[in-house]
């Protein structure tokens, strides 16, 4: 027969405790902390212990060394960080019956499912400042540019005239809906679990909304068993965070095109590029690299995380614990760097504004238009004009040359059998990058009257979102203050 172990066994300790306790000392020791200084002062508000007990076990939490907990250690004298904290808080009471009466009506699987909140909370309001820096600085670009214009690009192919203003508010609405689904992960995760116990609540007379203020949740979770099995309050986050991440790979891509010296449309500023060590010409656009490299490990790790949850059992299951969660946090922080190092590259960019326009013009880009204004004046079908332009173009495109007046009016004859009343100004303009902009006045268009409204708006909703973001952030240091300053009145008196 083998040989019995005494838990923990080694081979459990090596690659499952000792890598737990470390994680749990990196994310959760001061989160484990506040929700034992929460809990404990909700227990003797609801005279569950006497107020010498909440101040004996409130001395011993405050006396504990914090720091050398931190950097202790595992040497599987206990199972987890939780029976680690625990023990110092006895030593701290000097009576064990005391120190017990800390873990009336709770268990380990209401206070892990919140320190998780607690830790994934901060980095969703990071993540949301970082997404508000990036939409900023989308803005301030788009502001300066209302009038200049760029060819805009469909299946890779240069397309129709916009404006760099056009162009960069695409990407700040598709942030600004980025962020409103951070929010509302935020939102919904924002709940404190805490009196959930194992599953099923308590006997004991406890108040779940005052633990749930004192670490500044909006409020409890509801349904106790959904407290415990529910793993949505990171998965929904995780989900906006992966739509987030798809949307910056895009961007990076955009840029680091640009960025090549055949498109040799943007520049990055000195401090976010990087020279060869053997070809001396180089400036590599190194930092949209890191951009898009981070995105895509983060990606990768949002998609591994929900893989990994998505057929678990609905209850409390190791699989979506300790082990997972530091890939949870691990994903958030590279969204955070991924989106917060392609605002600062770009803030600081320069464009190629001559070039931009000139490729406005260019590759037949503005004939649409012209489609457009042949309906309009000469009352013809859409699909005649389609054919008009369209054999303009293939002959221009054979000759090597630009479409002329001439040339239109031949294949109007061909295709329509007769002259066009169009004008050979009249004709010019129509072909002219500048007026395609100008007259799509339309609403989400190109024309600088319609990208100034847009820009308009998308500044209200950063407004908004600002001061979200700070009273957000605001009531979490509220609560902070006032969960000390609660323990700072039981120990003075």
């Amino acid at each position: 027969m083998p040989v019995s172990e005494k838990f923990p066994a080694q081979g459990y300790k090596d690659n499952v405790l000792s890598d737990c306790f470390a994680d749990a000392q990196r994310y959760f020791l001061d989160h484990y902390l506040d929700v034992d200084r929460a809990h404990v002062l909700m227990l003797a508000e609801q005279d569950i212990i006497t107020q010498v007990e909440l101040k004996t076990i409130l001395q011993a939490i405050q006396g504990l060394d914090v720091e050398s907990m931190r950097t202790a250690e595992y040497d599987g004298s206990v199972e987890d960080l939780f029976y680690f904290i625990q023990r110092e808080i006895t030593v701290g009471c000097g009576d064990a019956d005391v120190a017990g009466k800390l873990h009336t009506a709770r268990s380990r699987n209401d206070i892990d499912v919140t320190i998780y909140r607690l830790y994934l909370r901060k980095q969703a309001l990071q993540l949301i400042e970082a997404c508000e820096n990036l939409r900023s600085v989308f803005l301030n670009l788009a502001a300066k540019h209302h009038d200049a214009l760029m060819p805009a690009y469909t299946h890779t192919q240069p397309a129709q005239p916009t404006t760099l203003a056009h162009y960069l508010l695409a990407m700040t609405e598709n942030v600004s809906r980025d962020i409103v689904r951070l929010k509302r992960a935020y939102e919904n995760m924002n709940h404190c679990p805490l009196g959930a116990c194992a599953i099923t609540t308590t006997g004991f007379p406890i108040n779940r909304q005052r633990v749930a203020q004192l670490l500044g949740f909006d409020g409890p979770t509801r349904n106790s068993y959904g407290s415990i099995a529910s793993v949505d309050y990171f998965t929904e986050l995780l989900g906006a965070t992966s739509t987030l991440l798809i949307n910056i790979g895009k961007f990076g891509q955009e840029f680091l095109l640009m960025a090549m010296m055949e498109f040799n449309v943007i520049r990055l500023p000195d401090g976010y590029v990087q020279a060869s060590s053997i070809m001396p010409q180089k400036r590599n656009p190194v930092a949209i690299e890191h951009v898009r490299a981070i995105a895509s490990k983060a990606l990768g790790q949002t998609l591994g995380v929900l893989t990994s949850v998505h057929n678990t059992p609905f209850g409390d299951i190791n699989d979506v614990e300790d082990d997972l969660q530091p890939l949870v946090f691990s994903a958030i922080k590279d969204a955070d760097r991924a989106v917060s190092l392609l605002g600062h590259a770009l803030g600081a960019a320069e464009f190629n504004l001559d070039l931009l326009r000139e490729r406005a013009e260019a590759n037949f880009i503005t004939v649409t238009e012209l489609a457009d204004e042949i309906v309009r004046r000469e009352r013809l079908p859409f699909s005649i004009s389609h054919k008009i332009v369209a054999a303009c173009v293939k002959k221009a495109t054979e000759s090597n040359c630009t479409i002329s007046y001439s040339m239109l009016q031949e294949a109007a004859r061909q295709e329509s059998s007769r002259d066009l009343e169009m004008s050979e100004s009249e004709f010019s303009n129509a072909l002219s990058a500048e007026n395609f902009v100008a007259v799509r006045t339309i609403y989400g268009g190109p024309s600088p009257i319609e990208t100034k409204s847009a820009l308009a708006e998308q500044r209200e909703a950063a407004k908004k979102d600002t001061r979200w973001h700070s009273n957000a952030s605001r009531l979490l240091r509220n609560a902070e203050t006032n969960l000390k300053e609660s323990i700072d009145k039981v120990l003075k008196d």
